[in-house]
């Protein structure tokens, strides 16, 4: 399970500038894709990226390998949830490392409503902030979710469906790629779909 921290309103507005990238997951080549087994496997389908993984494990995930590497933005994609379990994680990666060794910033929602602002550091993958409570903001499934991650110097916040939900600072990672994750915490299958993804230049609202 995971979660975090929300206060009722953001401590920092931020502004919007150029729409520096927009897929509609129309294409094959434009981000990475792969398969491990019977167990994993991440591919574009029918105009959106799919990402299943059929046992509990880590973080998995894939990155934008088509896209330039960023430092302030804001990201924002469509989630949808395609199987039944609710004990899992997915969501928006922020500044991965250009190795895709799994670091970088993940901004995470799960099938139960719960959701977190998480660092990733190789496979280890820790909440900066923690909470207990499910949000009413995140729909259960079928219902779709949309993520928005706002990175903007060390100032990091969660968006899901157009409400605040969390943020907290950090400065060890700068820059790098956007990027797509899910995991299941528990034995069963995890199967999420992403779709109609954008990055916008972002900058504090003064």
């Amino acid at each position: 399970m995971i979660g975090a921290a929300c206060n009722s309103s953001p401590s920092v507005n931020y502004t919007l500038g150029d729409n520096v990238r927009s897929e509609r997951f129309d294409r094959t080549e434009v981000w990475d894709t792969f398969t491990y087994g019977d167990d994993v496997h991440f591919r574009i389908e029918n105009g959106a990226y799919r990402a299943t993984a059929a046992h509990a494990g880590g973080w998995i995930w894939a990155l934008d390998i088509d896209g330039l590497p960023h430092t302030d933005v804001v990201i924002e994609a469509e989630t949808n949830q395609l199987s039944d379990l609710a004990n899992n994680g997915f969501g928006i990666m922020c500044r991965a490392d250009l190795n895709n060794n799994g670091d970088g910033y993940y901004f995470l929602i799960s099938g139960d409503r719960y959701y977190a602002i998480a660092r990733g550091n190789g496979d280890n993958v820790v909440s900066l902030i923690e909470g207990t409570a499910p949000s009413n903001a995140i729909r259960r499934e079928p219902a779709p979710n949309t993520i928005r991650a706002v990175c903007i110097g060390d100032y990091l916040a969660l968006y899901v469906n157009d409400e605040f939900m969390a943020e907290t600072r950090d400065t060890l990672y700068s820059w790098g790629l956007v990027g797509l994750a899910v995991t299941a915490f528990e034995a069963g299958d995890v199967d999420i779909k992403f779709d109609n993804l954008n990055v916008w230049e972002a900058k504090k609202q003064e």
